[in-house]
């Protein structure tokens, strides 16, 4: 009971701060309306609970940035509220900032609310420049995968947005082209970002990060390739201590045992490595239909290897779309078992050392099984666009997560499990 009430009051508050930014930047928008400022300012937001029918207290969350929670009944995995400012003084520079607030974890530093703070330049019409925190333009929904008024489905598929990073602090070039009927768009970037989970202090820094985007449309058609390097700085700090431990078992006098150690630390060990994105898209809007494909591989350090990918068709009636939807991730070589250190170490290094060492062979395989994301999703929805500046969803999603596979819930354990997630929301701007 208590915990309805608190999200009562939470959607009640949200309420009356989307109505006070709404009047405000009205109020804004006419000022500069009238004396031709070139500042604009535009916002977006969304207010969503969620019910989560699943095992025990396993957590659902939007992506893994979020922090733990208990399941049940949230209002706290899609409501956000951004903020946006472009000031462009003339056509060829432009200062964009735009702020999102949501619920993060405490392990977050407060610049994470910032998902753009860039400057461009556009030295011709078709050619653009830009510099500091950009989105990562790898994606089809990079660059609003937060303003849940421009997709159908409650959020961007868990599977595959819910492990990718958001933001690039660095630089990227854009060139657009037009061919007969077609508009290509060729993307070039670089700079450093971070990723992991912070619900568990796993943060790591993503440098550097590079890469390549080349996209076509036509007709309603859009195809995009992509290609990006991610360079991995250092390792999350939970895992520290477990490799410190591991490297100290590397003199031990017993081969088979080295050698187990230096697979788990191939595995854990993601300092000076890297990860390689490959990605393709397919979307379609036109008419009353629409439908989209994207999938990405990501091969390099085990850490980072993983496929996933999504597929969606939806049909417009009027003022209503409805959707459905399916989603995977999978995790390669998991589980890994736990090895027997405890019986030729004993008689080498005594009871407690052997005990000691046992400990970390635990450890070692429950952190490299701890990471795998197996699961798929099916989901089904509604949209109702009541105004053209808000949009009532509703969407079910059957989840099912296989063994050693829950690395996208929080609370999770290695057993297989299902669950039914029920969302309802309301997508603005203005």
């Amino acid at each position: 009971m208590f915990r309805f009430k608190f999200y009562k009051y939470l959607v009640l508050r949200s309420l009356c701060l989307v109505t006070l930014c709404l009047s405000t930047t009205s109020v804004i928008a006419q000022s500069n309306q009238g004396t031709g400022s070139a500042l604009r300012i535009s916002g977006f937001g969304t207010l969503g609970v969620t019910n989560v029918d699943g095992p025990g207290d396993w957590g659902f969350r939007r992506d893994i940035s979020q922090p733990a929670n208990d399941g049940d009944f949230r209002g706290d995995i899609d409501s956000r509220l951004g903020l946006q400012f472009n000031y462009a003084p003339n056509a060829q520079f432009e200062l964009v900032g735009q702020f999102v607030l949501k619920r993060r974890s405490s392990n977050a530093p407060a610049s994470d609310a910032i998902e753009w703070a860039f400057a461009a330049y556009r030295p011709l019409a078709d050619l653009t420049m830009r510099v500091g925190r950009v989105n990562i333009d790898a994606f089809l929904s990079a660059d609003y995968r937060n303003v849940g008024f421009a997709y159908p489905f409650a959020r961007p598929p868990v599977e595959f947005y819910g492990s990718l990073p958001h933001s690039l602090d660095g630089i990227d070039i854009n060139k657009d082209m037009q061919f007969d009927d077609s508009f290509w768009r060729f993307k070039a970037y670089a700079g450093r970002s971070h990723s992991g989970d912070l619900a568990f202090d796993g943060r790591t820094s993503v440098k550097p990060i590079y890469g390549l985007t080349v996209s076509r449309e036509s007709n309603g058609l859009t195809l995009r390739l992509g290609l990006a390097y991610a360079g991995l700085d250092d390792n999350p700090a939970p895992l520290v201590p477990l490799l410190d431990g591991l490297n100290s078992l590397t003199a031990l006098p017993i081969p088979q045992i080295v050698s187990q150690v230096e697979s788990f630390q191939s595995r854990l060990d993601s300092s000076d490595s890297h990860g390689i994105y490959h990605s393709f898209a397919m979307n379609y809007d036109s008419l009353d239909w629409l439908w989209t494909f994207e999938l990405t591989k990501v091969t390099g350090h085990p850490s980072t290897r993983l496929t996933a990918g999504y597929v969606g068709f939806g049909r417009r009636i009027g003022a209503v779309t409805f959707f459905a939807g399916y989603s995977r991730i999978s995790t390669p070589k998991l589980p890994v078992s736990t090895p027997d250190w405890a019986t030729p170490l004993t008689p080498i290094i005594g009871e407690t050392g052997a005990f000691q060492a046992q400990a970390l062979a635990s450890a070692s395989a429950i952190a490299v099984n701890s990471s795998g994301a197996n699961q798929h999703t099916f989901s089904l929805g509604g949209r109702w666009d009541f105004r053209h500046d808000m949009a009532l969803k509703i969407q079910w999603d059957q989840v099912s997560i296989d063994e050693y596979g829950a690395r996208l819930w929080t609370n999770g354990t290695f057993e297989s499990a299902n669950a039914d997630v029920y969302s309802v929301l309301l997508d603005f701007v203005f």
